[in-house]
């Protein structure tokens, strides 16, 4: 009877728990669900960083206007007025001298002078072209500036998305193994009630449950801090209670290409290297304007005026010319402009030779370790399947009276780290092919200029 008594006991306490865990997310506020598309999207819209690349191709654009401007017509219009006096000054060598001229008077007089003045470049040996180069190769660089951040937007956001799952993940592992460490604290006090269990199965089973508690409030506080980290990566200074949801497409994708593929694609397609080498090609646009302040200027040149000491009596006057200005002294300035512009020719030049081995590295890298990564998932399944399996039997064994509460403890810690485990394996691997994915510069098309987020 005192046996019966306890099971029903036992089953009282276990309905009350179920009943419990039905309730109260019941009563809790369904969070807002997040996929990974929509956080890209919003990431895309409203992410700081991408809004100051796009301000970068601006200014570059802008830059480029101006170089061009370089080619076109200089005017200007000026216009003077001075009261002066009208003493005259004889100049020597002069001839028609006047002794009647001579004296001085504190009379003066108005003058006034409108001018109109217009200045064509005609050649100047390569300063505005090298100038206008540098300025064009300087916005492709700009834009491939901009395709970088997308990329690396990209990246961020799916890293920080994957890692809000596997910590939502991870605080359900903790809160089964929490419910089961609690029922088994409550089945361990039940029967040391009935007579049926020394009184160290609940000391043990109360302290396994004790740190559960712990491992759940520190899985909590774990999926906090990727939260805050996904809602910083969308730029948004709000915060909001949601969730996320695994993405539809699966985390290895396609099959990983060879390395010698992997690598040709890289380089051809990183946004890192098309832009230095667009860098490369303005310094080249820079290098040729130095060196053409050697050389003189020629530019066509005409004016037109009028002048006078009466606003009503004015003298107009026109010249139309060619000028040449022969730079005589500037030699030793533009001898130290060539060789600044090669110094920084030769250290992109040496960039770029860096940047082919940092990408051959980051392709390597990522290759293996979407491999490792996939062959890992495998086994940690079986070891979940196994862990399961085991604390059925510790459960069992248990029940029947033959079994320990410290077999039973082990099994269950030991299905615990096995799933545990399993959600790591499948987080590394998402982070893999991420990364295979970025070291490849395989940004998704709607992502690109003019996609998400607007061009710029």
């Amino acid at each position: 009877m005192r046996v019966r008594s306890t099971h029903r006991r036992i089953a009282s306490l276990l309905g009350i728990a179920a009943c419990a865990a039905c309730v109260a997310p019941a009563l809790a506020a369904d969070p807002r669900v997040l996929t990974l598309d929509e956080a890209l999207e919003l990431a895309f819209r409203q992410n700081p960083s991408l809004a100051a690349a796009r301000h970068q191709v601006e200014a570059a654009e802008a830059r480029e206007d101006t170089a061009f401007a370089g080619y076109l017509p200089g005017l200007n219009l000026d216009a003077a007025y001075a009261r002066q006096t009208g003493n005259y000054v004889p100049r020597p060598g002069l001839g028609g001298f006047d002794a009647s001229a001579l004296g001085t008077s504190t009379e003066s007089y108005n003058v006034f002078n409108f001018s109109l003045s217009l200045r064509q470049p005609i050649w100047d040996f390569g300063r505005t072209l090298g100038a206008n180069d540098a300025a064009e190769a300087g916005s492709r660089a700009a834009r491939q500036g901009l395709r970088g951040a997308r990329l690396g937007l990209w990246t961020l956001v799916v890293n920080r998305y994957w890692a809000v799952l596997a910590s939502q993940q991870m605080l359900q592992v903790a809160d089964r193994t929490l419910a089961q460490a609690q029922r088994y604290a409550a089945r361990a006090r039940a029967l040391f009630e009935a007579g049926l269990r020394p009184k160290i199965d609940v000391l043990r089973t109360e302290s396994d449950a004790l740190g559960a508690e712990a491992a759940r409030v520190s899985a909590e506080d774990a999926l906090k801090l990727s939260e805050s980290a996904l809602l910083t990566a969308l730029g948004s200074s709000e915060r909001f209670d949601f969730q996320v949801v695994e993405p539809p497409e699966p985390a290895d994708g396609a099959a990983a290409p060879g390395l010698e593929a992997a690598l040709a694609e890289a380089l051809a397609a990183r946004p890192e290297v098309a832009e230095l080498r667009a860098r490369l090609e303005a310094q080249e646009g820079v290098l040729r304007a130095a060196r053409g302040g050697y050389y003189p200027r020629l530019d066509a040149q005409a004016s037109f005026s009028y002048a006078g000491i009466d606003l009503t009596e004015l003298v107009w006057n026109w010249s139309l010319g060619i000028g040449l200005s022969v730079p005589l002294f500037a030699f030793l300035s533009s001898a130290h402009q060539v060789e600044e512009a090669l110094a920084q020719r030769a250290i992109l030049e040496a960039n770029q030779e860096t940047l082919a081995l940092s990408v051959r590295m980051e392709v390597e890298q990522a290759l293996a370790s979407v491999a490792d990564a996939g062959a890992r998932l495998r086994p940690v399944g079986a070891a979940v399947d196994t862990a399961r399996e085991a604390l059925k039997l510790a459960e069992g064994r248990y029940e029947a009276g033959t079994g320990n509460q410290v077999e039973l403890l082990d099994a269950q810690a030991a299905l615990a780290n096995a799933e545990a485990n399993q959600i790591r394996a499948r987080y590394d691997l998402a982070l893999a092919w991420t990364a295979l994915r970025r070291a490849l510069g395989r940004l998704p098309e709607r992502f690109h200029d003019g996609g998400a987020g607007g061009s710029p």
